[in-house]
């Protein structure tokens, strides 16, 4: 047989039985499933499907399946061949996430697994990963508080003061600064949003270099504290990039936690942020002179509890990455032991900057 089919393809014959493969997919633990669609009929069924619907009535009927795994997705795939749309359903409380592709003309291929506890341990990885940032958003918010709430002290003071003389002008100049200081107050409290667990990015157009302005001064206290010192480099032509601010501050949160860790025992230690308008994107760079990831390592960077540091959970540049693919952004490492390590944060612009860069 499978000399008769090299043969075929020697000759460019058409191979018939296309589904002929399915010895060496029936041990997959992912279900596989290829609906005909002209014939509307069901043309292949490896056993894991069986076993991740756990019914085997659908298995069997077309219909059911076509509404379940294609009807919604259909203005989505519009079948043209090639096209490939992933989903997720619940599915007798049970999440199952899938993907349809439209191999051939007339045939449609479906993968699907059960995804409940992978989401699940995600779920428990982010919560861990933020209660690990913690520390560095209360240390910033504790010291940051304390000086509009003193100024604000300071300015009502005046005022009770000099109630009775103060001129409109005097008037006006103090309030002006308190209405500052309250507003940097609330945005402080807001920052703490940052870690709340969610699902779903809420993209705004923002400005790079006042985000950046704000994210380094929640955090810079805490690194001084540890003889680190930041330097940031942010044109202010970048403009506005469309991000969740939440999400983009978690996963700095991460990659300067590391850059912490890395710069430990190291001679003047510095953190160096810079940004560049690149490819229709905005490359915002965090460089660190620490000690670098060896080969080895960096093999695993992306990888789920892997880890070389000692109180590591190995979740960090896992959900920076995660975060970062939902608001259509990526990440990338390059590093060298013992010569530091560059992080590339790839943002899109806002429609209006795209624009003009």
């Amino acid at each position: 047989m499978a000399q008769n089919k090299l043969e075929a393809c020697e000759r460019n014959e058409p191979l018939h039985n296309t589904w002929g493969f399915s010895q060496l997919l029936e041990h997959l633990d992912v279900g596989i499933m290829v609906l005909d669609l002209e014939e509307k009929a069901i043309d292949y069924c490896n056993p894991a499907f069986s076993d991740v619907l756990q019914e085997g009535r659908l298995c069997t009927d077309f219909k059911r399946l076509h509404d379940f795994f294609i009807g919604a997705l259909e203005n989505q795939i519009c079948f043209a061949e090639g096209a490939c749309v992933s989903n997720q359903l619940t599915y007798k409380g049970r999440l199952l996430g899938y993907s349809v592709y439209q191999v051939a003309s007339r045939y449609c291929c479906i993968f699907v697994r059960d995804i409940t506890e992978k989401v699940r341990l995600e779920s428990i990885a982010q919560a861990v990963n933020t209660m690990e940032n913690i520390g560095f958003i209360f240390s910033g918010i504790r010291h940051e508080i304390g000086n509009p709430l003193n100024s604000l002290k300071m300015t009502l003071s005046v005022l009770k003061s000099n109630l009775a003389t103060a001129s409109p002008e005097m008037l006006g100049e103090y309030l002006e600064r308190g209405l500052a200081d309250i507003g940097r107050v609330e945005y402080l409290l807001k920052s703490l949003k940052t870690f709340s667990m969610y699902d779903n990015v809420e993209l705004k157009d923002i400005s790079l270099s006042e985000f950046m302005e704000r994210f380094i001064t929640l955090v810079e206290r805490d690194f001084l504290s540890r003889g680190i010192r930041i330097v940031t480099d942010i044109p202010r032509h970048i403009s506005q990039v469309r991000i969740d601010e939440r999400a983009l501050h978690q996963a700095l949160l991460n990659v300067f936690g590391n850059a912490a860790d890395a710069l430990a025992n190291q001679e003047e230690p510095t953190i160096s942020v810079s940004a560049e308008a690149r490819g229709g994107l905005v490359w915002l760079s965090v460089s660190d002179n620490g000690c670098g990831i060896s080969p080895e390592n960096m093999k695993y960077l992306f990888q789920p509890f892997n880890t070389s540091k000692v109180n590591g959970t190995g979740l960090g540049m896992v959900i920076s990455r995660k975060l970062l693919a939902m608001m259509n952004s990526d990440i990338s490492v390059s590093s060298r032991a013992d010569c530091g390590t560059q992080v590339t944060i790839r943002l899109p612009f806002a429609a209006k900057s795209r624009r003009r860069n």
